[in-house]
């Protein structure tokens, strides 16, 4: 059995992972000659200068001028080139078809959301076919979220530890952790939320889990372990809103707002979910922006004449450029980059893959 569908939503949910890297084209050296022959020759060296006098050093290239905002905060002059600039976008199918074998590699409710996001916006044909995702919306990703009823509830409890251990480190360490964690259970034996439950603090400690974590652990593990608690009843996850998952989860300790949106899109495979506070996304609305100025400046207008958003648009936003800041993208105010998605909706996690893969983020840790 594959994941749950609700007859109350748009559609049923699909699964994500990865959003790949995307090589940009490389500069031809310009001192590279040619003979006659069609042969490439290193270039003569040139005649050492007898003149014994020392020549001036080279001045150090400036970094990237940055310029000063109302808010005082600063944003890069310079930004790195966008994908979409190597992409093909001439040849672009008049009816906005995807290619079958594109088809037939995604689920058909993935299909169905990648195709709602070009038909608002058909400049994102290119960036949506040239590559399958490899991921979320992928048959063989959401095959690995295939089971039975009977063990539904325990892989929910699974994922969310998963979410746990991988919090503030690299992939590769959550994947040692996890593989430590998994080693405090015998051969034969399952992980489960009741046995790690009577494990006593030092030996979760032993995972390399930091002391905050192990309690984490421990409460997420004691509340899956109570058949009374409501998120062990598969009958909540068919009939609630995203909003009210999203505050149920966000009760267990060591679980955020950005978390518990993961936990619906990687594991519960909803099809509405957007985390504007998600690092790359909020990098692949500035390269969506960037290449589309007037559709901020449409968003800008509409917030200018809503009140409560213009509220929030003097708080600080979650992502901004300070002095010191290496970026080369132009962060977005929060409330620009939730209007922007609003467009999407009720497709916004196929156009998080989409954002993602304009910014070239590997979100290969967050895959079940």
């Amino acid at each position: 059995m594959g994941a749950i569908t609700r007859s109350n939503k748009s559609g049923a949910r699909t699964a994500e992972n990865t959003s790949q890297v995307y090589p940009l084209a490389t500069e031809i050296p310009q001192d590279v000659n040619k003979s006659s022959n069609g042969k490439v020759s290193k270039p003569k060296p040139k005649p050492k200068s007898k003149s014994k006098s020392k020549s001036k050093p080279k001045p150090k290239r400036k970094s990237p001028v940055s310029k000063p905002l109302k808010d005082g905060q600063k944003v890069l002059e310079k930004s790195s080139k966008s994908i979409e600039l190597f992409l093909d976008r001439e040849n672009i199918p008049p009816d906005l078809s995807l290619p079958k074998e594109f088809i037939d590699w995604h689920t058909p409710h993935f299909i169905k959301g990648l195709q709602y996001c070009i038909e608002k916006d058909p400049t994102l044909y290119p960036v949506v076919a040239q590559q399958n995702f490899s991921g979320f919306g992928s048959k063989e990703f959401d095959e690995k979220l295939q089971t039975a009823d009977d063990d539904r509830v325990h892989f929910y409890w699974y994922s969310l530890v998963r979410s746990v251990i991988a919090q503030q480190v690299s992939g590769a360490a959550a994947k040692a952790i996890e593989k430590k964690f998994k080693s405090l259970f015998s051969e034969d034996e399952i992980p489960t939320a009741q046995k790690t439950r009577e494990m006593s603090s030092e030996k979760l400690k032993s995972a390399g889990l930091s002391g905050p974590k192990v309690k984490y652990v421990e409460h997420i593990s004691e509340v899956f372990s109570n058949p009374k608690n409501i998120l062990c009843d598969l009958n909540f996850y068919r009939t609630a809103s995203e909003e009210e998952i999203y505050k149920e989860v966000c009760k267990l300790k060591g679980i955020g707002i950005w978390s518990a949106k993961m936990f619906a899109l990687f594991t519960l495979e909803e099809m509405d979910v957007f985390a504007e506070d998600d690092l790359g996304i909020a990098r692949g609305m500035a390269k969506y922006l960037e290449q589309r100025p007037e559709v901020l400046e449409r968003v800008k207008r509409e917030c200018a004449g809503d009140e409560s958003k213009q509220i929030k648009l003097k708080k600080r936003p979650k992502f901004f450029n300070k002095e010191s800041s290496k970026r080369t993208w132009k962060p977005l105010h929060d409330v620009y980059v939730i209007e922007v998605a609003e467009k999407f909706k009720p497709y916004r996690s196929a156009f998080m893959m989409i954002l993602w893969r304009l910014s070239s983020t590997n979100i290969e840790a967050l895959e079940i």
